[in-house]
């Protein structure tokens, strides 16, 4: 790389690695989904979400062995998300200058048009956001060079590297298969004529990656027993509703990125209906299918227009390619200069007003969720079943085995969709009260913590069985106030019966108006002010003649005086507490 492109390349980096800080510690709750099964993966127990029947919840196989690689190593897993992020987004970076400057094009133009792109925080975002798409857009950026280099030389000679980056990008997500296709199509359609060309063309950009696809749907079916990986059973229905909320997802992201967005598609205007150029037209059938792939699946969820970054890549290549056919253009003209430094200015200043990009320099909530999954872990046996809709950062901290009520991780929920699925909101349309309560958990949790939530939360909220088994327990962590749904009678989370005792646990004790509990020393604790009433209510209780036998596995001594009254197989207890108490457990003993 020359002296000026390497310069480049360094403040490029600079002004990269502060956008990054700018937005760290931004890490989505996907990326700690594919966290989890790399998590599982390097403890041996396969590509798995729980024990027993693995399901395929991931749609990023490549990153996840990637990842699990940089654990291997005994890298931290969120770290190795990070380093993996940036060193694929920096990688990109330096592919670009690398390639545009061995081509005849003024550096002027390819600096403008890679300093638009570092200055869009999607870059910055996703490089430490956890998840595949920095990966995915390198291995994008290296085919749309070979295919470059192919259409400007006609020379099949790096055919092989070609293959290898459709293939690996076939591997990183499912929807990477979609520029195997364009690739082959729009080379074999230019030498359609020169067949022995053709001949290798078809080698090169379909055969070959396809046994890449082929080999991963080997592995899904013999592993996962499947043809298609649970996420798309999750997200994929085509409807009207998902194509409106497509389409404004496109809007949007084009507004949010409208310098470089608008740039792009002006001077792909240029290279296709002006110049005529075959390099025009392969970026244009790419960004149709994307746009038009993206558009039917409705969209993204996630901050920072992570699919529209496919579509930034490509702007970036149509700008510097139509920008360089302008021979008019003295790009040594200090005004000219001028203009294109204030519109890096303007591009930048204007990317922390966009909402999208606000929200993930102030999304936090996973890292909550995860402060409550470590204290799940070292407080509950490990075999406690939790049911989560936060399916990232609560499991993979706890480590415990989970019911996903969302159904990315599920095998029940995909093939059991409601019938409205394809109306709602992408990703989160699946959920059945029924099916939950048959699995039973220890532990139901909503978002990271909050009163039941989704149309199948205010399903459950209703059911007779959720009522009679589950109570609210309110806690504290860390300044942070979170609401959990215990199991009464779960052999991990509830009441305990051994003989003629019942060990209770303290966090199911009431009181109207103070109803904390905290987590202390690896226990959950019911924090009791002197002087309060606190009650909890059993049922199926055989009646007997219950008294208290120990207060935190010591003997009765006074400090809480109790009431016991049994109606039936239904015990109401009261405590009232001597001074302020910490009550780890109630233990009751019963004559006949």
């Amino acid at each position: 790389m020359k002296f000026g492109y390497r310069l480049f390349f360094i403040l490029s980096l600079i002004v990269f690695l502060l956008t990054c800080y700018f937005y760290y510690p931004f890490f989505s709750d996907d990326s700690l989904i594919s966290l989890r099964y790399a998590q599982r993966f390097l403890e041996g127990k396969g590509l798995s979400w729980n024990d027993g029947h693995p399901v395929e919840g991931y749609s990023n196989l490549l990153w996840v062995l990637g990842v699990s690689l940089l654990g291997k190593l005994g890298i931290d897993l969120i770290v190795s998300a990070r380093i993996l992020g940036i060193l694929c987004t920096v990688g990109m970076i330096g592919i670009i200058l690398r390639y545009f400057s061995q081509q005849p094009v003024k550096k002027e133009i390819v600096f403008f048009a890679v300093g638009l792109l570092v200055t869009t925080p999607t870059l910055a975002v996703w490089a430490v956001g956890g998840l595949e798409q920095p990966l995915y857009v390198l291995l994008v950026t290296l085919v749309i060079i070979e295919v470059l280099k192919i259409i400007n030389t006609g020379s099949l000679k790096r055919g092989l590297y070609l293959s290898l980056w459709l293939g690996l990008l076939a591997l990183t997500r499912p929807d990477g298969f979609l520029f195997t296709l364009l690739a082959s199509f729009f080379l074999l359609a230019v030498n359609l004529k020169n067949r022995s060309k053709a001949a290798k063309i078809a080698l090169f950009s379909f055969i070959l990656p396809s046994l890449f696809l082929l080999g991963q749907l080997a592995f899904r079916y013999t592993y996962y027993g499947e043809i298609v990986p649970n996420t798309a059973l999750v997200k994929v229905k085509v409807t009207f509703h998902h194509i409106l909320r497509g389409g404004y997802y496109q809007l949007r992201a084009f507004a949010g990125t409208l310098i470089i967005s608008s740039l792009g598609l002006y001077f792909l205007y240029i290279l296709v209906f002006r110049k005529k150029s075959l390099s025009g037209f392969y970026l244009l059938l790419n960004m149709i299918a994307w746009a038009g792939y993206v558009t039917l699946v409705g969209g993204d969820i996630f901050p920072a227009n992570r699919h529209y970054y496919v579509l930034l890549i490509f702007f970036t290549f149509a700008i510097i390619l139509g920008l360089n056919s302008f021979s008019q253009f003295n790009f040594k003209q200090r005004k000219i200069q001028a203009v294109l430094i204030l519109a890096l200015i303007i591009n930048a200043v204007i990317q922390l007003f966009i909402p999208q990009n606000y929200r993930a320099a102030k999304e936090r909530w996973e890292f909550r969720g995860m402060e409550l999954g470590k204290e799940l872990k070292s407080t509950f046996p490990d075999n406690t079943l939790i049911a989560v809709t936060a399916a990232g950062c609560i499991p993979y901290s706890s480590e415990l085995p989970t019911v996903d009520m969302l159904g990315l991780n599920d095998y029940y929920l995909p093939r059991h969709p409601p019938a409205n699925f394809g109306n709602g909101a992408l990703g989160h349309e699946l959920g059945d009260a029924n099916y939950v309560l048959k699995r039973n958990p220890g532990i139901i949790i909503f978002n990271t913590g909050s009163i039941p939530f989704f149309s199948f939360g205010e399903q459950m909220a209703k059911d007779q069985r959720f009522t009679d088994r589950y109570d609210r327990v309110d806690l504290r962590l860390k300044n942070e106030d979170y609401i959990l749904y215990f199991n009464k009678y779960d052999k991990n989370t509830g009441i305990n019966t051994d003989k003629n005792e019942l060990k209770i646990p303290g966090y199911f004790f009431k009181n109207t108006t103070d109803t904390l509990s905290i987590f202390r020393q690896n226990k959950l604790v019911k924090n009791m002010i002197k002087g309060n009433i606190y009650t909890v209510v059993l049922k199926s209780i055989p009646l007997k003649k219950w008294s208290v036998k120990s207060i935190n596995h010591q003997k009765d001594n006074g400090k809480l005086q109790s009431t016991i009254v049994q109606d039936g197989e239904v015990m109401r207890i009261s405590v009232i507490p001597s001074h302020n108490i910490l009550l780890e457990s109630l233990v009751l003993q019963a004559k006949d």
